[in-house]
Formats: structure tokens, C-alpha cells, sequence
């Protein structure tokens, strides 16, 4: 794709993150688009208010907290590893109700109206009403689920619509209030990452290396993207371009109108895992050779760079253009400047950070591989909780 015709893009839209209460986190990536936005500018710096054990000490062994926590009217709702889902309270940590599937919850969750809903590794997408965890339906794909549940509204009814993939090479759009298939779209291997929507169309990839873009009323295909390797997270969309990383060891930006390749970042011989986010004019994402990309959203050069001491599975959120904060395999969770990748704030949770973080007004959410979800909130909160037992 032509430099001159990408231009205009970033002139027409401001990429402001769609208007959401301060205090919610609706949507796992910040926006259907999955952009990795939060209106939110944060204080810093910032200290663990309360610490949730969702996964008992003897049995916490390797990742056991990937999906990232979602947020809604003062709760909290994430999964893990052991097959517990969890409703949690905002301000304390405490647990409000659980739900027990009979495989591990690794995707994000998504709202549906009352609902809220998430797949899981035996096959089913679930619904619990959002204030009790009471099982509303559920619906049966054929293999396990790892990725993230993402809800849209249909523009003509305004309906709510549920998008999620399977590793049964599908994904699927479903009615949000009775989880009834709309459509299914046929992929060529497994989906491990959410499906990102915007611009009228549902674009998501994974381990047959290609993006997959759809109508997303239709699910008609409306063309596929070689990027030439394994995608293992959401993409992201902003102004008719889709943004992409992958363990081909690289990031790349795509045309979602004819195809055609904006650019490609990427010297290092190491995989991206962490999704891409996007602002104004930068896109941000966390690699595995330990460092995190500041990438210039027009010519695709590197705009900066900030080494940690593990590698970058966390996919980060930026907040009101102030700050950009993610985790990192060496235990720490950071915020930076996202103009000159100057460090504003670190913290040791001494465990491995892969989830990407839930802000919800001035608390952010994270949680790590010793089955702990932490609380953060600036300094001036009140004094940190002693862990949560499920």
C-alpha cells in the first residue's frame, strides 16, 4: 500500500477510545477494536490495594492466571487455570460468586447486556448472569476454547452479538441473550486469540498464519491475509488498517481494503506473542527478546525501545496518552511515557505477568503465573489486603 494513501487515515479520526464509564472495563482490549485503550490517566505511582488467590498455593504451578479480568459496576470477572470463574468485588477483592467449568478459562471475558460470558477449555462458551453466576446457556464448540469472548451490537437492530474463536478452526458470532449460533467462520487451524471488529468487519487470526476478515453482520469472507506465521493474540484495528503481531518476529500493518501490506517492524530473530496497541500515531506491543516496541504508526521504523529483564507476553493498555503499562516475564509490571519510553513506575510482583491489564477508574488489575489477581490502585489508597482464598 502506497505511503501517500495511508496518510489521510491517521487525519480523519482522532482514535480516542469509545466512551465507557470511568470505572468499567467492558471490554478485555479497551474497545471492540481492541485497540488497547483507556481513557483513564493514571497516578503514579501506584501500590497492590487488594490480592486474590484464585489458584490455591500447592497447585499453582506455571501460567495459571492468562486471561485477562473485565469489569463492570464494581465487579471484577476472571478465570484460570483450575476452571473457576470468579465474580469478585471492585473496592475489596472479596468474592462475590464462582462458576466451575471442567477445563481451564484462558480468553478474556465479554457483557452481554445481564450477562456475562466467557469460553472455556471444555469446549463450551458460558453465560452466568453477571450479579449471581447464575448459568443462563451455554453453547458447544467442537474443541477447547482459549480466546477471548468480544461483544458487538449489531448496527440495524442493536442487538448484542458474542464473537469468539475455537480450536476447532471456528469462530462464531452468537446471540448474546440466548446463545444461539448466527454464523460460524471457517479457519484452516486453531484461534487463540479474540476477534477484533470495526470498519463493518470482524478480522482475527491464528495458527494457519493468515488474517481472516468477515463481514461481521454476514460473516461472509471478504478476504484473507498471509502474514506468513502463527498469530497468537488479537489484532487490532484503527482506520481501515489492521495491526498484527506475530512468531514469524514480527509486526505488521495490513489494509483492511484491498490486503496489501502497509509495513513490517522487526530485526530481532524472537517472537511476538502480546497484542498490539494503537495511539494516535504510535503502535505499542511487548516482544520476546525482552523488550518493548514503540513503532511509528505511518513508516512502521521504531520510534523507541525499553528492555526488561523477561520476556513481553502482557499486552499493554494505554492510558490517556500519558502512560503505557504491561507486564513482563521477569515479574515486574511497568508504566512508561509512551512518547520517549522513559520509566514512570515499576512494581515486583515476583511471579511472571501475561494478562494484559483491566483500568477501572484509578485501579488496575493484573494478574500473574502464581495464581494471583492484583489490585492496584495510587499511592494514596487505602493499605493493601492480605490475599483472597478460593
Amino acid at each position: 500500500m502506497p505511503l501517500h494513501r495511508f496518510l489521510p487515515l491517521l487525519c480523519l479520526v482522532s482514535l480516542a477510545p469509545a466512551a465507557e464509564p470511568a470505572g468499567d472495563w467492558i471490554h478485555a482490549r479497551g474497545d471492540e477494536a481492541m485497540r488497547g485503550l483507556s481513557p483513564v490517566e493514571l497516578r503514579l505511582p501506584m501500590k497492590p490495594v487488594w490480592q486474590f488467590r484464585a489458584v490455591p498455593v500447592e497447585k499453582a504451578r506455571g501460567e495459571m492466571l492468562v486471561a485477562s479480568a473485565v469489569v463492570r459496576a464494581g465487579k471484577v470477572y476472571t478465570g484460570c487455570k483450575e476452571g473457576w470463574f470468579y465474580c469478585l468485588d471492585l473496592a475489596t477483592g472479596n468474592k462475590l460468586w464462582e462458576a466451575e467449568g471442567k477445563g481451564a478459562f484462558d480468553g478474556a471475558a465479554s457483557f452481554a447486556g445481564d450477562l456475562v460470558v466467557a469460553g472455556c477449555q471444555d469446549g463450551f462458551v458460558y453465560a452466568w448472569h453477571a450479579d449471581t453466576g447464575k448459568e443462563v446457556w451455554k453453547f458447544e464448540t467442537q474443541a477447547e476454547i482459549h480466546a477471548a469472548a468480544n461483544t458487538w451490537i449489531h448496527p440495524k437492530t442493536g442487538e448484542l452479538k458474542i464473537l469468539i474463536g475455537s480450536y476447532d478452526y471456528s469462530v462464531y458470532c452468537l446471540d448474546a441473550k440466548t446463545g444461539t449460533k448466527e454464523w460460524a467462520a471457517e479457519t484452516g487451524y486453531y484461534i487463540n486469540g479474540g476477534a477484533a471488529t470495526g470498519d463493518g468487519v470482524v478480522v482475527f487470526g491464528g495458527c494457519d498464519s493468515v488474517l481472516h476478515v468477515h463481514d461481521v453482520v454476514t460473516g461472509e469472507e471478504k478476504r484473507q491475509i498471509d502474514v506468513g506465521s502463527y498469530i497468537g493474540n488479537n489484532v487490532a484495528i484503527a482506520d481501515g488498517v489492521v495491526y498484527v503481531s506475530h512468531y514469524g518476529n514480527r509486526v505488521g500493518a495490513y489494509s483492511l481494503d484491498d490486503g496489501m501490506k502497509v509495513w513490517e517492524y522487526g530485526e530481532r530473530e524472537f517472537e511476538f506473542y502480546a497484542a498490539p496497541s494503537i495511539w494516535e500515531k504510535s503502535v505499542f506491543v511487548g516482544g520476546r527478546d525482552r523488550r518493548f516496541h514503540a513503532i511509528d504508526r505511518v513508516t512502521g521504523a521504531c520510534l523507541w525501545e525499553y528492555r526488561s529483564r523477561g520476556r513481553i507476553d502482557s499486552s499493554a493498555v494505554v492510558c490517556a496518552g500519558k502512560a503505557v503499562i504491561f507486564g513482563s516475564d521477569d515479574g515486574y509490571v511497568y508504566a512508561l511515557d509512551p512518547r520517549d519510553g522513559k520509566e514512570l513506575w515499576q512494581y515486583e510482583i515476583g511471579a511472571a505477568v501475561k494478562t494484559s491489564p483491566a483500568v477501572a477508574g484509578e485501579r488496575v488489575l493484573f494478574g500473574a503465573d502464581d495464581g494471583v489477581l492484583y489490585c492496584f490502585a495510587p499511592e494514596a489508597a487505602p493499605s493493601p489486603a492480605k490475599a483472597k482464598e478460593p
